[in-house]
C-alpha cells in the first residue's frame, strides 16, 4: 500500500505527464507511470528535448517532485526560471588565460554589444568546470531579458572578467506563457 507521500508524488508526476504534448510522450514514460517508478519519471520528464512546449508550470511540478523525493531540483528551479524569463545557448570558448569556470551558481558580466555590460546566470551544459582554453555548450539567462532582445543566433558576446571568453549564440528562445 502506497503512503500519503507516494501518492502525492504520483499525483505531481502525472500531472507534469498530462502537460507533456502527445506526439512527445513516449510508451517507456506511461508505462513507469503506470508501474508508479517516480525517480525514473522524473528522470524522463527532465530529459526531453526541445523547449517550445515546457511551461513554468511543467518544471515546478518536476522541482517539487525533485524535492519530495529528496533528490536535486537545480536543474528544474533553473528550467522553471529559464521558461520564464527566456535563455540563450551559447558555445562558450574560455581564453587560454582564463581561470577555470564553474559549470552553475555563475552570474558573470557579459558585453553584448561592444560597450553594454550585462548580467547573465550560467550553466554549462556537459562538464562541471571549464578549463583555460576550453569549449562547452552552455546556457545563459539574462537578468533584464528586454535589454539584450537585440541579440540573435550567431551573435557574439564576450565573458568579462577573470574568466573572460566568448560566447556564439547558438539558439535564442523566447519566454514561454504559464
Amino acid at each position: 500500500m502506497l503512503g500519503r507521500h507516494d501518492r502525492e508524488i504520483g499525483e505531481l508526476l502525472r500531472f507534469a505527464v498530462g502537460l507533456v504534448p502527445p506526439e512527445v510522450r513516449t510508451e517507456d514514460l506511461l508505462d513507469y507511470v503506470d508501474l508508479e517508478e517516480w525517480e525514473l519519471v522524473l528522470d524522463l520528464l527532465g530529459e526531453f528535448g526541445g523547449n517550445t512546449w515546457q511551461t513554468p508550470q511543467f518544471w515546478a511540478l518536476l522541482a517539487e517532485a525533485a524535492t519530495q523525493l529528496e533528490q536535486d531540483d537545480a536543474w528544474f528551479q533553473w528550467r522553471c526560471v529559464e521558461s520564464i524569463q527566456g535563455l540563450w545557448r551559447v558555445e562558450l570558448v574560455l581564453d587560454p588565460g582564463a581561470e577555470p569556470l564553474q559549470a552553475r551558481g555563475e552570474r558573470p558580466v557579459w558585453d553584448v554589444t561592444g560597450n553594454e555590460q550585462r548580467l547573465a546566470a550560467l550553466w554549462i551544459e556537459s562538464k562541471p568546470v571549464l578549463g583555460p582554453g576550453e569549449r562547452a555548450t552552455a546556457r545563459l539567462r539574462p537578468f533584464v531579458p528586454p535589454a539584450c532582445a537585440h541579440l540573435v543566433r550567431s551573435d557574439r558576446i564576450t565573458l568579462l572578467g577573470r574568466s573572460a571568453g566568448i560566447a556564439t549564440i547558438i539558439e535564442k528562445v523566447p519566454p514561454r506563457p504559464w
